[in-house]
């Protein structure tokens, strides 16, 4: 069993040598890739198969590979875990990851650089896989960053585009602001634990930080006059991390600019990696979290209010890969606002659910963009329906699936967060989701209109419909859209006893009346949007504003703009360092460090000139010194003898 886990990353690392070392032709290089992780998936399958077996109690399997850090008292194995929350998340990052490298074989054709392409994909499902599978927060951290750099990558992997290179930096940069925080949280937490591993192994009798929680209850830190509680710090650290993986507020800038590498890169991060990384964070800290009333609060707020902003945002974006990002940042809001509730089981409910259905929505915005030669403004679209039916069928389940509409997989896991939210007393972040719930459902429907409804608005390009290598994927995940929501069904719970013993949650009650409401909202704000983009669709013009634009002004135009925090932080934060480092460059350092490197040399230099005077090379001038000499150290000596 514990060579079986471990082969579960170690198959895409495989990979990933053989593309860099090996391969260098690109239907060898997308095979490989792909091979490798769906047998990736294969193992895990068989591996999830085996922890079945087992007592719901037992169900954690460690295996260490070595001793990776031993300095003191600072130990850190190399060692990965298998236990139910790490098995759906390895089910998805594996699942969903094998089709994104399957439909990247069609997508990415021609491409020079595919073979390199297809490292950096295998090496992004690697570190995903350690990220997950970690034992310890160290090795979840060397995932963490892996992704990170993969992402760099992969979305500036057209760097000859200025708009990708700066994208790929951005998100560098934004996600370092996390990264620090999480930083400094390991460190909190090994100081008062002594340990980052979240078990015990079992040998050394010594508990992992997460089974310890409680011998830091009513610690308190910081300044007499106003300590806080370090459960509190440690957690809020954390959630500072998690909001910059997961793009929540203020920190989503980076995603929807994430849009500039291939498009199934873009499903790859918004849907099976990366920016899950920051729920399943949370997830697996769950009781460092739930040790903190305050941290919970902000962590709901800030999901509910992430949620809010990103959903109105999609709403007025043109770019059809936008309207999907800035979606992905919403329904993110929606699970870390479970988190803050306590509703951890709906979180990973809605993040497996959203999964499948996000990734295939990317995967066919892609598909739309193949098959109308590079095409991404729904404003030059219209029609498509006719010349692209597999990707309009499977499109439209992938939107019936983030909508809501009952019996799609979002309407599940969507409806259990909102009836948690009701049944427990958190009326504003219920109507905050709610609303953004209907929300979702417009733009869902405006999109489809743009994009497959009415006469096609640019003639200068012909659709097609994508290969089978594209759109096979595409039907795989239109199925697991439509039967996902199966597997934490109302009567049944699946998941919730799946995780039990990791989460510790009963299943809650299904809210039958909240259930019909939403659904009838859903379904009436889906035929709204769609309504609204078909009757006034001789209205859009390419280049032109949307039609709301007329009704609504500014605040269309905020919601565009992403209500400009981006623009906020480019006229602040970026301008602010773009100055200081103007002053650094044009005056600090020529004037300041230059000059006292230089004034140092210029100073030695006059010296030397005064005692280079002294150097005459006459004979008199050199008896004159000596005499001069002589007279004073008798003169010294004189003096003394007395």
């Amino acid at each position: 069993m514990e060579l079986l886990i471990w082969l579960i990353p170690l198959l895409p690392f495989i990979g990933f040598l053989l593309n860099v070392f090996v391969i260098r032709r690109e239907r060898e290089a997308g095979l490989v890739a792909s091979g490798m992780v769906a047998a990736a998936f294969v193992v895990t399958l068989i591996a999830v198969g085996m922890l079945a077996g087992m007592p719901p109690e037992e169900r954690r399997i460690v295996s260490t590979a070595w001793e990776w850090i031993s300095t003191g008292s600072f130990r850190v194995p190399f060692a990965v875990m298998f236990d139910p929350l790490t098995a759906v998340m390895a089910l998805l990052i594996t699942g969903v990851g094998a089709l994104i490298h399957v439909y990247s074989i069609g997508y990415m054709h021609g491409d020079p650089r595919v073979v390199r392409y297809f490292a950096y994909l295998n090496l992004f499902v690697t570190m995903m896989l350690f990220l997950v599978m970690a034992n310890n927060l160290l090795l979840l951290f060397l995932g963490w960053e892996g992704v990170g750099l993969c992402s760099f990558l992969l979305i500036g992997f057209w760097f000859e585009r200025k708009s990708a290179s700066e994208a790929a930096v951005k998100a560098f940069v934004v996600n370092r602001i996390g990264d620090a925080a999480f930083i400094l949280a390991m460190l909190a937490i090994f100081a008062y634990f002594g340990t980052l591993n979240f078990y015990g192994d079992g040998e050394s009798g010594q508990l992992g930080f997460l089974e310890r929680v409680g011998d830091i209850a009513g610690l308190k830190i910081g300044p007499t006059w106003q300590p806080v509680f370090l459960s509190t710090v440690i957690s809020f650290l954390l959630l500072i991390g998690a909001t910059g993986k997961s793009a929540q507020f203020p920190l989503f800038v980076w995603l929807p600019d994430a849009m500039a590498g291939p498009t199934p890169v873009s499903a790859l991060i918004h849907a099976a990696t990366m920016v899950t990384g920051g729920v399943y964070l949370m997830a697996r800290t769950e009781p460092l979290f739930v040790a903190s009333f305050t941290t919970q609060g902000w962590v709901a707020w800030i999901g509910a209010l992430t949620a809010l902003l990103a959903g109105t945002a999609a709403m007025a974006q043109w770019d059809i890969k936008r309207v999907l990002a800035y979606s992905t940042v919403s329904q993110l809001g929606f699970m870390v606002a479970a988190c803050g509730m306590g509703a951890y089981v709906a979180a990973i409910f809605h993040l497996l659910t959203h999964g499948i259905f996000k990734a295939l929505l990317f995967l066919a915005a892609g598909s739309v963009i193949h098959g109308t030669h590079d095409t991404q403004d729904m404003r030059r679209m219209g029609g498509l329906k006719d010349a692209m039916p597999i990707t309009f069928r499977t499109y439209l389940i992938g939107a019936l699936a983030l909508a809501g509409i009952v019996p799609f997989a979002g309407f599940w896991s969507k409806d259990e967060i909102l009836a948690h939210a009701v049944s427990h007393g958190h009326t504003p972040i219920f109507l905050i989701l709610f609303l953004t719930s209907l929300l979702t459902a417009f733009y869902m429907g405006r999109q489809i209109a743009l994009v497959f409804f009415g006469t096609q608005r640019d003639p200068s390009y012909h659709p097609h419909e994508s290969p089978s290598v594209m759109t096979v994927p595409l039907i795989v995940l239109a199925v697991g859209a439509v039967i996902g929501g199966a597997i934490n069904l109302p009567v049944l719970h699946w998941l919730t006893d799946w995780l039990e013993p990791v989460l510790h949650e009963q299943a809650g009650e299904f809210n039958l009346w909240l259930a019909l409401v939403a659904t009838i909202g859903a379904v009436g704000m889906g035929y709204l949007g769609w309504w609204v983009y078909t009757v006034n669709a001789a209205k859009i013009k390419i280049g032109g504003k949307d039609p709301a634009y007329r009704y609504s002004g500014d605040i269309w135009e905020g919601m565009e703009e992403a209500w400009y925090l981006d623009r906020f932080y480019q006229r602040t934060v970026v301008a602010g360092f773009e100055r200081l480092a103007d002053f650094l460059a044009r005056v600090f350092d020529p004037q300041g460090v230059d000059g006292l490197v230089m004034g140092i040399g210029r100073f030695f230099g006059s010296l030397a000139n005064g005692v280079r005077a002294l150097q005459t090379g006459y004979v008199r001038t050199y008896a004159l010194v000596f005499t001069v000499g002589v007279l004073l150290v008798l003169g010294f000596m004189l003096w003394f003898a007395r």
